[in-house]
């Protein structure tokens, strides 16, 4: 499946968070962020709740830890990107594993801001889109069984085979307009009731 189009985002009015300490690679970042537009609020040594709201948060890798994070790895609310003076092996799987999508090396030039903000905001979307790919597939997944049951259903109905039956639940998707796996869900939802309403005149 093809990744949605993607266009360069204009940063003007975004609010941007940066979570490092008071020095000179700060003033150099938020001066190149403040002329891309951008609110930027500086924080340390932790961010708060209300952080999640930001539109895009750089974090000190170097002396960053999970206590910084008012959120677990396993969640990424925005883009993010790792602000990265040291190269150890540790530092930076650290980095990747807190949801950086880009990063800047430090010290921090008077270039590759922009670049990096581009890249972290590519890789959030890249990533939201794939982890709703793979709910939709999981969701489907636990549903297969209602599937099987519709199908079941249908060709002891209409008294055909196992690849009619199919065929017919997906006709009947389509003219519904919605997937074979809520088609399955109305037509053994429907049976039910026409059961229920049969033991009930009897």
């Amino acid at each position: 499946m093809r990744l949605k189009s993607f266009r360069t985002p204009n940063f003007r009015g975004w609010n941007a968070v940066v979570l490092h300490r008071p020095h000179a690679d700060l003033e150099r970042l938020t001066r190149q962020l403040d002329r891309l537009g951008m609110e930027v609020s500086c924080v340390w040594p932790a961010l708060e709740k209300e952080h999640r709201q930001a539109d895009i948060v750089l974090f000190d890798a170097d002396m960053g830890h999970e206590e910084q994070f008012p959120w677990p790895q396993s969640e990424l609310p925005m883009p993010m990107v790792a602000l990265i003076g040291s190269e150890a092996p540790g530092r930076v799987d650290w980095a990747i594993q807190r949801g950086a999508g880009a990063h800047l090396s430090k010290p921090i030039g008077s270039t590759g801001v922009f670049g990096a903000l581009v890249v972290a905001v590519r890789s959030f979307q890249t990533h939201r889109e794939s982890a709703a790919r793979t709910a939709d597939l999981e969701s489907r997944l636990a549903r297969r069984p209602n599937v099987v049951e519709a199908v079941l259903c249908l060709m002891d109905l209409h008294k055909c085979g196992s690849a009619d039956a199919y065929a017919h639940l997906r006709s009947l998707a389509m003219t519904g307009r919605v997937t074979v796996e809520d088609a399955a869900d109305a037509l053994i939802e429907h049976v039910g009731n026409r059961s229920e309403r049969k033991q009930g005149r009897e």
